[in-house]
């Protein structure tokens, strides 16, 4: 679908603020709420605008992210797959090439239950190795 500037106009707008209203939109784009409402529906349609979202503020939700390195020896990634499902917090997990063997990604509530999940990781089965990646700024979400 191509897309005009009034479109782009309208699309950067939603991204900036999702709860403008479409008598906002209206005035910024210089369009009526009609012709607003008709390009935002078929911005929807056409999967253009997939969803709206809430952006939440990491401080106010005071989660912590980390990532963990985890090097076993021997290898037995299949074994703590399951071990890793008791972990509601674990959110992605990846084997990958190299000298590590997995990749883990966890949120926690605060650092003390993210030392609780490293040590938790810690038992698991022929672990050689753990390094903690703490994430300090999220530079990029999609």
């Amino acid at each position: 679908m191509k897309l005009d500037s009034f479109d782009q106009k309208i699309l950067s707008l939603l991204v900036e603020d999702a709860r403008l209203s479409i008598s906002d939109i209206a005035r910024q784009v210089s369009l009526s709420r009609s012709a607003v409402t008709d390009r935002i529906k078929r911005l929807e349609e056409s999967q253009t605008i997939t969803g709206y979202h809430a952006k939440l503020n990491q401080d106010a939700t005071t989660q912590v992210a980390a990532y963990f390195s985890v090097t076993f020896s021997p290898l037995c990634c299949e074994v703590i797959a399951g071990l890793m499902q008791d972990i509601p917090e674990i959110k992605q997990a990846h084997s990958i090439s190299g000298d590590v063997d997995l990749i883990v990604f966890a949120e926690a509530a605060n650092m003390t239950r993210l030392s609780e999940i490293r040590e938790m990781m810690d038992a698991w089965p022929n672990v050689q190795r753990i390094v903690t990646h703490t994430v300090l700024v999220d530079r990029l979400q999609r």
